[in-house]
C-alpha cells in the first residue's frame, strides 16, 4: 500500500471511518473499504487501485457497479429486521465521469424506501470534486433461510 494511501486511511479514522468488516469473500478480495455510520445512512469510502482499471486505464465499470450494489444494499439491509434479507432485483448505474487509480470514492445515499416485498435506494458515488456514478437499486425482501456467509465459512466443510 503506498504511503499516501496509508496516510489517507489514517485521516479517515480521525473522521469517524473504520475499516469495513465485509461478510463473505468477494468484497474483501475486491478492495479494502471504510465505513462511517452517519445515523441515517452508512457512508463508504475506498481508494481506487491500479488493479481496478480496465484496458483504457480508468476504473472498470464492473468494479463501480459492485460498489454501487453493495453500498446501496447495506444501507437498505440495516433498516430491516434480522429475520429478513435482501437480494438485488435490479441495479442501474450511470457512469458520469472517469475514475482513475488513486481516486478516493465515497457513497452518498439520497433516498431509501422500505417495502414489505421490495425496497428501493438511490444515490451517487462521489469522486474528486464531482459525481462519478449515479446509482439506483431495487432489492427483493426474502426470508432468511440460511445464515449469511461470513469470513472463512468455506473452511467449515
Amino acid at each position: 500500500m503506498p504511503a499516501s494511501v496509508s496516510g489517507a486511511h489514517a485521516q479517515w479514522l480521525t473522521e469517524g471511518f473504520a475499516e469495513w468488516p465485509a461478510l463473505g469473500d468477494f468484497m474483501p478480495a475486491l478492495a479494502t473499504q471504510y465505513v462511517r455510520d452517519d445515523g441515517e445512512h452508512l457512508t463508504f469510502r475506498v481508494v481506487v487501485e491500479s488493479r481496478h482499471r480496465n484496458i483504457h486505464g480508468s476504473a472498470h465499470g464492473g468494479f463501480l457497479a459492485a460498489l454501487a450494489d453493495v453500498w446501496l444494499g447495506y444501507n437498505v439491509g440495516r433498516r430491516l429486521p434480522p429475520e429478513r434479507r435482501i437480494v438485488t432485483a435490479n441495479l442501474s448505474v450511470d457512469y458520469l465521469a472517469p475514475v482513475h487509480a488513486g481516486d478516493v470514492l465515497e457513497s452518498q445515499i439520497d433516498r431509501i424506501r422500505i417495502g414489505s416485498r421490495l425496497c428501493h435506494a438511490s444515490g451517487a458515488i462521489l469522486g474528486p470534486e464531482r459525481v462519478v456514478v449515479a446509482m439506483r437499486a431495487t432489492f427483493a425482501v426474502i426470508e432468511a433461510r440460511v445464515e449469511p456467509v461470513g469470513k472463512g465459512d468455506r473452511d467449515r466443510s
